[in-house]
């Protein structure tokens, strides 16, 4: 992997966010701007405009990229953006603080939000130790004290967190280094750190390396859900604005969904082309592998099910209470909100694509 890579990454995290405008001929329409990351999660809009599927949507797009959720938090608290995608902890942090609605399910991520060693590893002498989580490397003193370099108050941490768990440690029992996700990767491949926390698309770089994959959110039984959601404000004014973006949007994911060879080299460029990483179709598949997708119906029964998207979420917000992130106050608001979960866009598109003879 050339330094271009590192370097384009490492750039990412700095400048708050890129824009793509769309068309002069379509500025009659209204505006809606969109967020997403270099993750799967920002294909669809994106795609849409260069598949021209914007031409007949009532609205015209400006995509804004942004490296992490953290920042992409702050600009919606700026009202910089108004409907997009981002994991769970962003998700939730911006709902708490602000009100933004909880939509939809962009993917479920806890198999690509996970945990990296060497090949000499000590973690890698042992697989298994505990049979209730038989993905998990290393015991509990295998794992203790080790330096980890990790993007904090992320999915990623959420996983590393549940993985302690498991092993009957806690976060104080190692030694956790914040860095981004570009720099934490540059990092450990100079040698810095005993375990590295990545998510995908950088997960499948990690794994050209040769390096081992020791845990994850999945190993960990915990459902890391990413979140597609809209800025309270957007909401309430443009309603309709927010359901037909959701068409689109919608569009991309189910595609994916049930014809994922299609959106191979579309994911490709975007990831390369776009965001500045140098990947290849092999590991774009993976992609469509390890994050499984929600087409509409499927969406709403998440939402709607105390079982599964509320339960995702309350094990997100237990994490972020018990780290000291957000107060007591603050969650006991958040749970009795219903975790900001709003189904009913999902179910105006239902009604939409019904009345068009679409399923």
């Amino acid at each position: 992997m050339k330094n271009v890579f590192f370097a384009s990454l490492f750039s990412l995290c700095l400048c708050a966010l890129l824009t793509v405008p769309q068309p002069s001929a379509a500025a009659d329409k209204p505006e809606v701007r969109t967020s997403a990351q270099p993750c799967l999660h920002g294909l669809p809009l994106w795609y849409a405009e260069k598949a021209g599927w914007l031409k007949d949507a009532p609205f015209t797009d400006t995509f804004m990229l942004f490296a992490s959720g953290a920042p992409q938090t702050e600009a919606l608290a700026a009202d910089q953006w108004d409907v997009g995608a981002m994991g769970t902890v962003p998700t939730m942090m911006a709902s708490m603080r602000y009100g933004y609605k909880l939509i939809g399910i962009s993917n479920e991520e806890g198999a690509t939000n996970d945990l990296w060693v060497r090949p000499d590893s000590p973690l890698l002498k042992h697989k298994g130790a505990n049979p209730a989580y038989p993905d998990i490397f290393g015991t509990d003193e295998d794992w203790k004290g080790k330096k980890i370099l990790v993007t904090t108050v992320s999915t990623g941490h959420y996983a590393l967190t549940a993985t302690l768990e498991r092993l009957g440690l806690k976060d104080s029992d190692v030694d956790i280094v914040h860095m981004e996700q570009g720099q934490a990767m540059t990092a450990f491949n100079a040698g810095q750190g005993d375990i590295l926390q990545l998510w995908a698309p950088l997960s499948y770089v990690a794994e050209a390396k040769g390096w081992t994959r020791v845990s994850s959110g999945a190993a960990a039984k915990v459902m890391i859900a990413g979140g597609i959601g809209v800025r309270k404000e957007f909401a309430e004014q443009h309603p309709d604005l927010v359901v037909a973006w959701l068409d689109l949007y919608m569009r991309g994911v189910e595609g994916m969904k049930e014809h994922p060879e299609q959106y191979v080299k579309p994911l490709l460029s975007y990831f390369n082309d776009y965001c500045g990483l140098e990947l290849n179709e092999n590991q774009v598949r993976m992609e469509f592998k390890y994050r499984p997708l929600f087409n509409v119906a499927e969406q709403i029964e998440a939402m709607e099910n105390p079982d599964k998207l509320p339960a995702w979420v309350r094990g997100v917000a237990n994490f972020m209470l018990a780290q000291g992130r957000i107060k007591k106050k603050e969650y006991d608001r958040y749970v009795q909100a219903n975790f900001n979960i709003d189904p009913s866009f999902m179910k105006k598109l239902a009604a939409l694509r019904a009345a068009r003879g679409q399923k």
